[in-house]
């Protein structure tokens, strides 16, 4: 993908102006794409996946519906991530994110008989490469008990109600985070930052698989971080341009706890854009899930898929990038973060818990263990609690080694004793619980 900082002029309000504006325009289709509909056949086992600097190399076009594995590995010189969009190359069925530089991973997951197109995005930030289209055909159908079939009903009922739960406190929480930062009330509003965060973090897959007019700028408008604009523009974080660009919650961040004056704000009409952007953008998240406001594709619905990976997905953040700090660069609130994760993913595996103990009981005693464990592992860090009673952290740079105002993100062999402790507890459970879309899927 060729980058460039030329700046798209965009009028609506949802608009990610710095991912546009320092990023190709667009997504690159991949040419043998196989879109004459011929297609060619995923062989048995994983279907592999390539990724380049310039491409995303589909090994196949087609494959059966049904539990689908990928193997993703990526020869390409930077961290990314590979998805798999609905046919309106908008909303983002399912993806696998921080593939690192010369790492292959697995992603498993269920697909139905449908279109839907491929595509990897390096750095995990900006337009798509190598799109591809991807069929799933009608796939041998499998005999589902009445009580299985029951149980998936309910995860589905039961889940839907938990996101829309959270994205209806979400966004009166952010309403009331929004008031006292731009009365200047520092103390609260940093209080409020992370009480309103922690329904995002419970359900961010979620917020991550809706597209308005690109893959995920739903998400990008709301939780986009500053070292993920920098990396894909080849620009410093502190550049003014960068900054004018960028939204949602770390914007805001960067001003209410960073030091480093380059992250103010430059004039409070800038700072009452922002907080307004947040507040549009999260009522945009909630209308979308409550069914107020449609998604490119239809009515939000949840699917059994959903419930099986978002479990995964909210635990594979926590160990593949925010043990480092980098979600929260500048508050250093990453327990915290870590905390609604792990509720986010208790629920999300709560809902098709006993499906796995009736047809994985050794799996499901192993999740119920890790679970266990990486609450302990939070709980040594615990600092009180707030009014409502839910854990309060200390500041994580106070017990790991952390990236700094979106610096240097440190390697594993930097990590403290506590860091590490938690990283190998939250990294068991992450693969345990990508184990569960096969049983349950299956």
């Amino acid at each position: 993908m060729t980058r460039t900082s030329l700046m798209r002029t965009v009028t609506r309000p949802l608009a990610i102006a710095a991912v546009i504006a320092l990023a190709a325009a667009g997504c690159t289709d991949n040419p043998s794409s196989g879109a004459n509909g011929a297609g060619t056949q995923a062989g048995a086992g994983p279907v592999a996946v390539t990724v380049t600097d310039d491409g995303c190399e589909v090994a196949g076009t087609q494959t059966p519906s049904g539990v689908v594995i990928f193997s993703i590995t990526n020869e390409d010189t930077v961290p990314n991530e590979f998805e798999i969009l609905a046919s309106d190359k908008l909303r983002i069925v399912t993806e696998k994110e921080n593939i690192g530089p010369g790492s292959t991973v697995e992603l498993t997951t269920g697909l139905e008989q449908g279109d839907y197109f491929t595509a990897c995005k390096p750095n995990m930030v900006g337009a798509l490469v190598g799109v591809t289209p991807f069929t799933v055909t009608e796939g041998e159908a499998l005999a589902v008990d009445e009580d299985i079939q029951k149980l998936r009903d309910e995860a589905i009922t039961d889940y839907t109600a938990y996101i829309e739960d959270q994205a209806g406190q979400l966004l009166a929480a952010t309403e009331d985070f929004r008031a006292a930062y731009l009365a200047g009330d520092t103390e609260q509003a940093q209080d409020l930052y992370v009480l309103a965060r922690r329904h995002f973090e419970r359900i961010e897959p979620t917020a991550e698989a809706f597209g308005i007019e690109e893959p995920g700028d739903l998400d990008a408008a709301l939780d986009l971080r500053i070292q993920d604009l920098s990396a894909g523009a080849g620009i410093a974080v502190t550049d003014p341009e960068l900054l004018a660009g960028w939204t949602g919650w770390h914007r805001i961040e960067a001003d209410l706890f960073s030091d480093d004056e380059a992250f103010d704000f430059p004039d409070d009409a800038s700072r009452q854009r922002v907080a307004d952007q947040l507040v549009e953008d999260t009522q945009t998240l909630y209308d979308l899930v409550t069914g107020v406001q449609d998604t490119a594709s239809g009515p939000f619905e949840v699917t059994l898929e959903d419930v099986t990976l978002g479990a995964g997905a909210l635990m594979e953040e926590v160990a593949t990038g925010k043990i480092v700090g980098e979600e929260e660069t500048f508050s250093h609130t990453d327990l915290d973060d870590f905390q609604a994760n792990l509720d986010g993913a208790r629920v999300a595996y709560g809902n098709v818990q006993k499906i796995v103990e009736k047809e994985d009981p050794a799996l499901a005693r192993e999740i119920a263990a890790s679970f266990t464990a990486v609450q302990e592992e939070l709980s040594i860090h615990q600092a009180g609690e707030w009014e409502d009673g839910t854990p309060r952290y200390v500041d994580y740079s106070t017990i790991a080694t952390v990236q700094e105002d979106a610096g240097q993100a440190p390697d594993d062999n930097d990590y403290t004793d506590a860091q590490r402790d938690l990283s190998v507890a939250v990294t068991a459970l992450a693969d345990q619980l990508a184990q569960v879309p096969a049983v349950v899927l299956s």
